[in-house]
This record gives C-alpha cells, structure tokens and sequence, in this order.
C-alpha cells in the first residue's frame, strides 16, 4: 500500500452518535455534537482519501482494511434536532454505508497482487536438503523465487499425496509461479549440492479468500521410516539382538573347594551371527547367589538407551568409531559392584584353547586374545570386537582359594544396519 493508515482503528470503529435527530422544529446540534460530528467527518475523508490513492497492498493492510470495513458503524436518533441536521446526520450515515462497501471492494480488487509471505531470507545458509513447508488452498497461487551461488536443484512436492509437481537440476536462479490446483501441504525443497552454500530465498502466494492473508503454520517431526518410503533418508544405525536366550548362569568355586567338587572355571562359546562387528557382554558377579531383577534385562536396556539416542537425533553409528557409540550405551547400565566378587576373563578365538582352559591348563601356555582378556574382573559392561571370528569363547577363571564366585553372563551381537527416517508434516 502506498500510503499506510496512519490514525488508530479505534478512532473509525467509534462512529456513533448518541443524540442526532429531532424534528423541523427542533434545535441545531450543540457544540460538543457538531465537534463529534466534525471529527467523525474528518476521519471518514481520511479513509476515503487513502483508498482513492492506493496503488499496492500488504497482507497487514488488507487484514486491517477489513477490520475496519466490519467495525464502521454510524446511526443517529432524531429527537431533539431539526431538519438539516438530520439530512446532515442521514447524509454521514449514506457516506459510511459507502465507505464499508467501498473498502471491501478495494480488499477485493487487490487480493490478486497480495503476496503473502512464506519465506524471505537473503542470505540463508543451506548446509543440506532442506524442504519449506506451505498449506496452499485449491485457487491460491504459489510463486518461487531462489538464488544461489553454485548450481543447485530444486523440487516441489505436493506432499499429501507424496508427487513431484516441478524439478528444476544445476540452475542458479529458479524463478516461477504455479497455480494449485487441490488443497494440500506443499513442499519447496532446495538441494544445495555436495557442499552447503548461501541462497536468496523468496517464497510466497496469493489467494483470493481473505483468510488466507495469513499462513497456516506447518509443523515438522522426524519419524521413523522404511526404505522406499515417500522422501525419506537413511542412516547408519545399529541392531542389537540377544545371543543367548537368557542370562548363563554359573558357579565358580573356590580352588581349594574345586579340588573336591566343581570347578573354579567356566567357559561360554559365543556364535557371531554374520555381519556383526562386536560382541556386547554384561557380567555380574557375586558372592551370593541369589538372583537379581535386573538378571536378563541387558537387551531391553540396551535398546532403551539406543532408541533415547535416536531420538535426540544424535550421530548413531560409523563403522570405523563404533566404540564411541557403544561404549555410551553400555555405561548407562553397569551392574553394581561387589568388593570382594572379582574373577577373570580370557577371550579365546579357537575352540582347541579353550578346550585346554577348560581342562585346566595354565594360562601361561595358552594363547588368548589379551587386549579384550580382563584379570581381575568386577561386574561390569563390556565391548569385544569381533574382527571376523565366527565363534569367540569367553573363559572365566575364579582365583580365590577359599570362597566360590556365581557369575550371570548376557550377551548381545551389535550389527550395523541402515536406519530410515523421514520428516512428517502437519497442521493443527
């Protein structure tokens, strides 16, 4: 609009007038009623001066044109007033009526230059694909206009019924409108290439319903997807699943007991289902017996966490740093310790060392891997890179002379895996 209104809307909501009327042989308006009417006057010119100069219009402007054209009001009562002012006050009354008439169809000849506002950035960094939402309405207009620094590719998408209505490949300028032929969530998506690059981003429509002068939100989440699924991504994630069914559970006795009955060793054999990179353990150890109910819950723990991180939309998983990742998970539930419950571990990759420890060979002469073999050992969590072995056997070793130590053993394979997710879009 050239010429902004410039005097408070609730100075043309209060035209009213409480004592304007009589007969011809009433009185003239007193001074006070001939001022309130003068000024009334006077505000009515003002609009209607401001709309014989209109030459463009914001949304606001119409917004507020139409608020004031619903809220103009002007009667008057004709007792105690003679005949010219009540032709007077029946001719402002006329003018009013006029005046409301006159701004709805100002409001309507306009509508179809007034671009409402989606997105207005100059200098907008775009680091990877990124889609602008819009609810558009059957018979709006949608106008794009994007610049960028380096070839870049644009689409748009209407997105309720998940089709692709324009591509645009290795362009820097991408200007054009399109008429919207249903009702939907609509997508502008600009893809910046291999690197992120500044753009001059414009985004608007026009409507030719009043209501539509301001923009539906258009809320985002990410959830969950399938590979296939309508615009969505994949990641590097990670499965864990259980090895053994439930916790092993067994009694290492004291070596001087073990030279009677039992034995102060134990050996689990660990199959790595294929495509697993590592081995995830939780170990409790106890001088007591009694089992616990955390006892069997290391899956579902594990998974918890995995899931928590997800949706904090933390980096997940790389082959490469997978400990990093792991390791988080696996501290977020170390069982608790016990001073005196301590064993140690061996990790044997050959069935032939691990048939010799379990016949109680000394583990002098056995060969066993020693960076993931822990002496000493108190409950704990623990990560063991597999490193192609198809069998890993873990050997448990009691050193204590006098007391036995009872051992529960969980084991989890962890599997890179691609993960999908995708953004869903919605209105209130």
């Amino acid at each position: 609009m050239k010429n902004k209104l410039t005097f408070p809307l609730i100075c043309c909501i209060a035209i009213t007038m409480a004592a304007c009327g009589g007969s011809s042989k009433g009185k003239p308006m007193s001074a006070a009623q001939l001022a309130e009417y003068n000024e009334i006057v006077a505000k009515v010119q003002q609009i209607e001066n401001l709309l014989c100069d209109i030459s463009g219009m914001e949304p606001n402007d119409a917004i507020q044109l139409s608020q004031l054209a619903n809220q103009l009001c002007y009667t008057y009562d004709i007792n105690g007033l003679d005949s010219a002012s009540i032709a007077n006050c029946q001719a402002l009354q006329l003018r009013t009526e006029q005046l409301k008439q006159n701004i709805h169809q100002t409001i309507k000849d306009n509508m179809h230059n007034i671009q409402v506002p989606v997105v207005n950035d100059d200098d907008c960094l775009v680091e990877k694909k990124t889609a602008y939402p819009v609810y558009l309405k059957r018979g709006d207009k949608l106008y794009v206009n994007i610049k960028t620094k380096r070839a870049a590719t644009l689409k748009v998408y209407n997105y309720d019924s998940h089709s692709t209505l324009k591509t645009i490949a290795d362009k820097t300028a991408f200007k054009f409108n399109m008429e919207i032929e249903n009702s939907a969530i609509y997508l502008v998506e600009l893809n910046p290439g291999k690197s992120s690059q500044y753009a001059s981003i414009h985004i608007t429509y026009t409507t030719n319903q009043l209501d539509r002068l301001t923009p539906v939100q258009v809320n985002e989440r990410t959830v969950e997807a399938k590979s296939g699924d309508f615009r969505a991504w994949s990641v590097k994630g990670i499965k864990m699943t259980p090895i053994l069914d439930e916790p092993r559970k067994f009694t290492l006795r004291g070596q001087l007991k073990a030279a009677f009955s039992g034995s102060y060793r134990g050996l689990v054999g660990v199959e790595v289902p294929a495509g697993a990179t590592d081995i995830l353990y939780r170990m409790r150890i106890s001088t007591n017996e009694a089992d616990r109910g955390s006892d069997g819950e290391f899956d579902r723990n594990m998974n918890a966490s995995y899931r928590k991180i997800k949706a904090l939309g933390l980096p997940i998983y790389e082959s490469t740093k997978s400990s990093g990742i792991l390791n988080t998970i696996l501290g977020e539930y170390t069982p608790l310790r016990e001073e005196d419950a301590y064993i140690n571990m061996f990790v044997f990759n050959s069935s032939s060392q691990a048939k010799k420890f379990q016949d109680n060979k000394p583990t002098n002469q056995l060969s066993y891997d020693v960076n993931s073999s822990i002496m000493g050992m108190q409950s704990s969590n623990g990560r063991i890179p597999v490193k192609g072995r198809k069998t890993i056997y873990l050997g448990f070793e009691n050193e204590r002379m006098r007391y036995n130590n009872y051992v529960w053993v969980e084991v989890l394979a962890a599997k890179p895996i691609n993960e999908y997710f995708k953004s869903e879009y919605y209105i209130n």
